[in-house]
């Protein structure tokens, strides 16, 4: 029951994330026209990462294989066509939430990156530059949040010890 409840709030805080995202496109955009169809499409694709990462976190919480995380590969579509720059914030930036100080460095270069990336197809004039980069920093570090659990160690269940009797 246990996994069926995290993919589920996975699912849920995947569509959240995607509304997220297209209140911040709608406040960044010049023509700021949306049809529903393409609402319904981004709530899906994020909803789908979200129910991928929610699985993958009740998975590793039950001790199961590190193999069940080659289901993140069905999360990249998420990142076709314009969501190409937040990749680097869910291929690197899951690293900023794991304790080394290498992998928080390397987890802080993929923020970075994908905020370069920004800076670099918008050619630096955006409308409002705290609704553009800052709004996009917030979805980084979500995405990343999420995107950690493809970098936890799996829960390693122990198995209860039986009781010894001494024989006298």
């Amino acid at each position: 029951m246990s996994l069926l409840r995290s993919a589920a709030a996975g699912f849920g805080l995947g569509v959240v994330w995607g509304a997220a995202a297209r209140v911040w496109m709608r406040l960044i955009s010049t023509d700021p026209g949306f049809s529903w169809s393409g609402t319904g499409f981004i709530l899906a694709l994020t909803g789908t990462s979200g129910l991928v990462l929610g699985i993958l976190y009740g998975v590793r919480r039950a001790g199961r294989s590190r193999w069940w995380r080659v289901l993140a590969v069905l999360c990249l579509v998420t990142f076709a066509g314009p969501g190409l720059v937040l990749l680097p914030a869910f291929a690197l930036g899951g690293l900023l939430y794991l304790h080394h100080p290498w992998a928080r460095v390397t987890g802080l270069a993929g923020i970075g990156l994908g905020e370069l990336g920004l800076w670099l197809l918008d050619g630096g004039q955006p409308i409002n530059p705290w609704y553009h980069y800052g709004g996009f920093l917030v979805l980084s570090l979500t995405l990343a949040a999420g995107a950690a659990e493809l970098y936890r160690p799996r829960t390693i269940r122990s198995i209860p010890k039986q009781p010894q009797f001494a024989v006298s």
